[in-house]
């Protein structure tokens, strides 16, 4: 079956046609950045000495590793307060980042909704969205925000259309953007077609292309968190064919950005691998030059309401970025139960990860063979995902993409969008690793199938029960539940 998009790179004609006629009249402050020249210059200027892309080189040359905590509040000043006590009480700086997360209808497009909440913020005195709307806003408040802060910062621009918002965060001088696809329609979308989402994402990658080749060098999310319950084969074969969408547009340094798990052997061999296959495989097609940073993204699914567990689980998704060696740990906070991250919380997420970094003494998890093994198991599934991909697309990664979720031999087990199949089945192993139950119609490799069902068999005798899907059922809240509840 034919499809529209390809993976080739948007001409410079087509580039600002998309942009003059789709992104910036999508709301009235796209009228502040036209001048693409002037964004350039003024994200060069601000961004002096907080450029995102050269701390991730700074911090992988110096072997230090940074801390990304995540932050959003309805107005500015809130946002400025928020971040100078982070970076100050939370000793953020200066080995630190910021993520910041827009607010939901600020995703979803809706402006209007989002200046309703600006003014019932005011009215109120309190934040009435979740994150900072920074499409009304616009680029002076913006810029603003970047004054105030002392370590880089990236917009988490996540959902079906991030184009303004990453151009209003760019020409302010935050220097992230978005390397996603496939991502962005399992985790945030319902409706859209995979080849509308990597339409959309062309153009994001090749913005932020064309402010690093004009001197503001862009470091984009690739990110694998999906719906936070996908086994590590899947993530990875995301986040490798991601790069090759990325590349293509001309990006040159790729932030991968693994979700977690919380299985420690397996989470590591997830990062480990993600990184050498993208390098691999992009290198095969001529993007040899692409440099790649790795992050671990804390647990998605739910999280424990009281203080304690809450605090143990921060610990733990921070040690497992620690001991990966990753170039940066992605913080939550302990509000994250019931309420978006106040600067207390992140405040205090800071501080306890910082202080594992200074216990652990610079260790990582040495080779072993479980992990080796672990290592292989992924490699064999992306491997043939990747080729599968490459071979019904006649060489093209994104056509294959739609390919193979139209088919159904590239599925998940959750998701709220409606191109996914949902016909994978998974459940934890008794050390908390993520296995297939039920691969439903992904290729796997014979011996991947035997090896996850090996390991589930495990748990069964451990646990004197036969596996079903009561299991697959309760290990979606296994870290939320209280003892004795």
């Amino acid at each position: 079956m034919d499809k529209q998009v390809k993976n080739v790179r948007l001409s410079d004609d087509r580039f600002f046609k998309i942009r003059r006629e789709e992104v910036l009249p999508q709301w009235e402050t796209g009228r502040q950045i036209e001048d693409l020249d002037e964004c350039v210059a003024a994200a060069k200027e601000l961004s002096e000495g907080k450029n995102y892309a050269r701390r991730f080189m700074e911090a992988r040359d110096k072997g230090v590793q940074l801390l990304t905590p995540q932050f959003g509040r309805t107005l500015t000043e809130y946002m400025i307060e928020g971040l100078t006590h982070v970076e100050t009480e939370g000793g953020l700086a200066p080995d630190g980042m910021w993520i910041i997360f827009s607010d939901s209808y600020t995703r979803k497009l809706d402006f209007a909704k989002a200046a309703a909440g600006i003014e019932r913020s005011r009215r109120e005195g309190m934040s009435m969205l979740n994150g900072w709307p920074i499409v009304n806003f616009g680029v002076e408040e913006a810029r603003r925000i970047r004054r105030a802060s002392q370590v880089p910062m990236t917009l988490n621009s996540t959902d079906e259309d991030g184009r303004l918002s990453s151009e209003i965060a760019l020409a302010a001088g935050w220097n992230g953007a978005n390397t996603r696809s496939l991502q962005e329609c399992i985790s945030h979308c319902r409706d859209i077609p995979l080849e509308e989402e990597i339409r959309i994402n062309q153009y994001e990658s090749r913005l932020a292309a064309i402010y690093t080749e004009r001197g503001v060098p862009i470091c984009t999310h690739n990110c694998c968190n999906c719906t936070g319950y996908d086994t590590p084969g899947y993530r990875a074969f995301v986040v490798v064919s991601q790069s090759l969408l990325g590349a293509e547009q001309g990006i040159k340094y790729m932030f991968l950005e693994h979700g977690l798990n919380m299985s420690l052997i397996q989470d590591v061999a997830l990062i480990k691998t993600s990184e050498r296959l993208c390098r691999e495989y992009c290198a095969r097609f001529g993007y040899g030059d692409v440099d790649f940073f790795t992050g671990g993204y804390p647990y998605l699914g739910a999280w424990p309401p009281r203080l304690e567990e809450a605090h143990a689980m921060i610990a733990w998704n921070a040690a497992i970025a620690i001991l990966a060696g990753c170039t940066t740990a992605i913080l939550k906070s302990e509000d994250e139960a019931f309420a978006t991250p106040t600067k207390e919380g992140m405040a205090g997420s800071v501080r306890l990860a910082r202080h594992l970094q200074k216990v652990a003494w610079g260790q990582t998890l040495p080779d072993c063979e479980e992990l080796r093994t672990e290592e292989a198991m992924i490699e064999l599934e992306v491997r043939t995902l990747m080729e599968k991909c490459l071979d019904a697309g006649d060489g093209d990664m994104a056509v294959g993409l739609c390919l193979g979720v139209e088919a159904g031999w590239i599925d998940t087990m959750f998701s709220p969008w409606r191109h996914n199949k949902g016909r994978v089945l998974v459940m934890r192993d008794a050390q908390g690793a993520v296995r297939y139950w039920d691969p439903g119609d992904v290729p796997l490799p014979r011996e991947v199938k035997e090896y996850h069902l090996e390991k589930l068999a495990g748990r069964a005798k451990k646990e004197g029960r036969e596996l079903d899907f009561q299991m697959v059922t309760a290990d979606l809240q296994f870290a939320s539940i209280l003892p004795g509840t």
